[in-house]
C-alpha cells in the first residue's frame, strides 16, 4: 500500500467545502430574489460554480502529485530492498 501525506491534501479539502458551501449557499439565495434579479443571480451561480469546480481541479492536481510522489518513494524502497537481498 502506498501511503500519502493527508496534510497536505487538509486546506484544498477545505477550500473545496468552503467553495461548495458558498455555491449551494447562492443557488438558495435565488429563490428569495424578485424575478427582475434572476438574471444577475444566475450569473453570481456560475461564478460559484466556477470557483467550486476550480478548487476541486486543484484537489485533484494536488492528490495526484502526491500519489506519483508515493509511488516513486515506494519504488525506491522496493529497488533498494531487492538490492540488499541480491547482496546478502
Amino acid at each position: 500500500m502506498t501511503m500519502i501525506d493527508s496534510e497536505l491534501l487538509a486546506p484544498y479539502l477545505a477550500a473545496r467545502d468552503n467553495a461548495r458551501a458558498a455555491w449551494r449557499l447562492t443557488v438558495a439565495s435565488l429563490s428569495k430574489k424578485p424575478p427582475q434579479t434572476l438574471e444577475e443571480g444566475f450569473k453570481a451561480v456560475k461564478i460559484a460554480e466556477r470557483a467550486y469546480f476550480r478548487c476541486c481541479e486543484d484537489l485533484c492536481d494536488v492528490l495526484r502529485s502526491e500519489i506519483d510522489r508515493a509511488e516513486e518513494m515506494a519504488g525506491r524502497e522496493a529497488s533498494h530492498n531487492d538490492e540488499v537481498q541480491s547482496n546478502l
